[in-house]
């Protein structure tokens, strides 16, 4: 990709260190509240995961998570206490990353050793019992070597949300060998353990319009959840990345990114599903039906994984003629592997009622057989090429192109449960495809360009090792040995600008897009397309404009804001072709801006005093993956405000998050279910910094 943001004709949203810090945001979903677009899936329960389950204006990004452009492989609960920004690049970008991505991905920069000593801690206090301790601390060992390591502990209930909890540990360790030399290289090692409760939501509830809604929002509790004393999600996750860089020459630069990824989960939920019929009926009648289940009662399962990529790029300048190129070639390999197995439980009884479900499990107790054992995997080779050129100073012209041999399998053993069979046979899938792309970047005036760019980029089957569900492997999650699947195929047509103001000081961006996917896995016979699991067996056609504002506006205001329209609509589906394409909310805005008062308040030496605010708002949109526009999720909308004060070596804050404590959604599957958010909460944090 081009250097920066301003230089990339395509919208990249950038969250920078600066937000997180004053929001306190400590989760990767709490960072992507303020990008526009962005919704999340529980997991489909009988057999998905449940995690960071991102989309990218509607489009399934679960599998497109990166750190440091490296693939960041696993689905977990991602804390950000090792990140230093968040960016998400949106609109496929198979021509950087690969084959996978549809909608666009999701980048973390994480923090790397640097020049000079520095120790920072943090102790944050909120409600629902928080308790969080960040430190971080820079060590220059000598003028060419430095160390930095980062440590975070967060032990928490989910405010509103019964007998949830959220506990997470991490340790990350940088070493960072030529600072000031031509050749660079860093080595970091992160691991992260979650000990948690998961929350798989309440209800949809049927009205008399036949549309689903959200249980809570016709009268049950915002607290009520329905987990017991077995559900747990406890994982480990290890990360082991190096990144080598050389100037071999003023005009070529060598890189070379490597990243060993290994993740266990032991992962154990109770399901609850849609209520309807007589179940509706009773609950509108103040009664309190009994507890209609998904999956069998809940999901259950013992995941081992690892994955492993290297990408090695040259980096060229030179000019031919009166031309200027900056040219960009390589090779990425990857791979994954990812070994589950399915939990059979034992002495469950599902009993539970909606308004008042019990906790307790009476003894009974989940083990992980060899009979439900999976395996999938997946690899890809792929080759790109780059080149921008400068023909004036005012027209650049930016092309890509990278190739991919992919492949994958699925494999579970013979037995009798769902989704075996006594002869099961491997299933493999191979797609080789280019992905290419095409700007005009036109700059009349130094302060701004225009730019036209199209894209494409393709996603064959079982690109999601660590995400899919692989219960079955009679969907489209997983390759088959007896179906023709095909690959998925995204386009990009977008047009914008981007402009900087007040001696670069304010950054402005306005884009017009349209997607268009054709999410085709599976085709019979006939040719007809077969509709399958989750996303398969529809497409995607999503238009909209998109404009932000960042930056400062004064020497002591300073703001973060941005705005989409989105349309979507299902295309390639007989039965619900025209509809609107579900996760897609029409209006999304954000916004944060901080004042500094200190010179308005203080006297010198004082320190600096600080206030800040913001909103955050999505329109309804309709829950997917289902394309039926059956179920309907209210709007969303947070306002949140904080207070700071840093004088010298301390600093103390105070954040408060929801004030109107409007009852919001954060993620939703189909006509099942939805999660509640947290309504008003606080959070107190003190920090040393030397």
């Amino acid at each position: 990709m081009p250097l920066s943001v301003r230089d990339t004709p395509q919208t990249i949203t950038v969250v920078p260190q600066e937000i997180i810090k004053e929001q306190r945001a400590y989760t990767l979903d709490q960072a992507l509240a303020n990008v526009p677009g962005i919704t999340l899936s529980t997991g489909e329960g009988n057999g998905g995961l449940n995690g960071d389950q991102f989309r990218i204006r509607g489009l399934q990004a679960r599998g497109d998570m990166y750190t440091d452009g490296l693939k960041d492989f696993g689905t977990y609960t991602r804390d950000i206490f090792n990140t230093e920004s968040v960016q998400v690049i949106k609109g496929p970008s198979g021509e950087y990353f690969g084959a996978g991505n549809v909608g666009g991905i999701i980048n973390q920069s994480l923090k790397h050793a640097h020049a000079g000593d520095s120790y920072r801690y943090d102790q944050a206090f909120g409600s629902a019992s928080l308790f969080r301790g960040n430190a971080d601390v820079n060590y220059q060992i000598n003028d060419d070597i430095a160390i930095r390591i980062n440590g975070m502990y967060n032990r928490q209930d989910v405010a509103d949300r019964d007998r949830v909890n959220s506990n997470r540990y991490g340790t990350a360790v940088d070493l960072g060998v030529g600072l000031r030399s031509r050749t660079s290289w860093h080595l970091n090692w992160q691991w992260m353990h979650a000990d948690s409760v998961p929350d798989y939501g309440v209800p949809m509830i049927q009205g008399p319009d036949g549309i689903y809604r959200p249980i809570t929002s016709h009268g049950l509790a915002r607290n009520t959840t329905y987990v017991r004393s077995f559900d747990r999600d406890n994982s480990d996750i290890h990360n082991l990345t190096s990144s080598l860089k050389s100037d071999i020459t003023n005009w070529f630069t060598l890189t070379n990114d490597t990243r060993l990824s290994k993740y266990e989960r032991e992962y154990t939920a109770t399901t609850p599903s849609a209520c309807t019929g007589t179940c509706a009926s009773e609950f509108r009648a103040g009664g309190d039906p009994a507890l209609i289940y998904g999956a069998g009662g809940g999901a259950a399962y013992d995941q081992k994984g690892w994955g492993a990529q290297n990408i090695l790029m040259g980096n060229a300048h030179f000019r031919t003629g009166f031309i200027h190129h900056e040219i960009k070639a390589g090779v990425d390999i990857n791979y994954e592997n990812d070994d589950r197995y399915y939990g059979t439980f034992y002495g469950r009884v599902n009993d539970q009622t909606i308004r008042n479900p019990t906790r307790t499990s009476d003894g009974a107790y989940v083990i992980f057989p060899n009979s439900g054992y999976r395996n999938a995997d997946e690899r890809d080779v792929g080759l790109f090429f780059s080149d921008r050129i400068h023909l004036t100073k005012q027209l650049t012209l930016f092309g890509t192109a990278r190739w991919d041999a992919f492949s994958s399998s699925y494999y579970a053993p013979g037995g009798t449960g769902y989704g075996q069979s006594p002869t099961a046979t491997r299933g493999t899938q191979k797609a080789d495809r280019w992905s290419p792309s095409g700007s005009i970047v036109y700059s009349p005036v130094e302060m701004a360009s225009f730019y036209f760019t199209f894209s494409r980029s393709y996603k064959p089957v079982g690109t999601d090792v660590s995400s899919m569900v692989t219960l079955s492997g009679t969907t489209g999650e997983t390759p088959s040995a007896s179906k023709p699947f095909s690959p998925q195929r995204s386009d990009l047509f977008e047009f914008g600008s981007k402009a900087d103001f007040l001696h670069k000081h304010l950054g402005t961006t306005l884009a017009f897009f349209q997607i268009s996917e054709n999410n085709s896995y599976y085709y019979d016979t006939n040719g007809d397309l077969v509709t399958g699991f989750a996303d398969q067996g529809s497409g995607r056609r999503i238009r909209g404009i998109e404009l932000s504002l960042t930056g400062k506006i004064t020497r002591n205001w300073q703001i973060y804001g941005s705005y989409s329209y989105m349309d979507g609509r299902v295309t390639h589906s007989a039965a619900s072709g025209g509809n609107e394409a579900p996760q897609v909310s029409h209006n999304n805005f954000s916004l944060w801006t901080s004042y500094d008062l200190s010179r308005r308040i203080l006297n010198d030496g004082w320190g600096q005093l600080k206030i800040a605010g913001g909103a955050q708002y999505a329109s309804g949109y309709w829950s997917g993956p289902d394309v039926t526009n059956t179920a309907r999720i209210p709007y969303t909308f947070s306002l949140n405000g904080m207070l700071s004060w840093e004088m010298k070596h301390y600093r103390v804050s105070f954040n408060a998050n929801n004030l109107t404590n409007h009852l919001n959604y954060g993620s939703a599957f189909s006509t099942s279910r939805a999660v509640p958010l947290s309504g008003r909460t606080f959070l107190g944090n003190i920090g040393l910094t030397f």
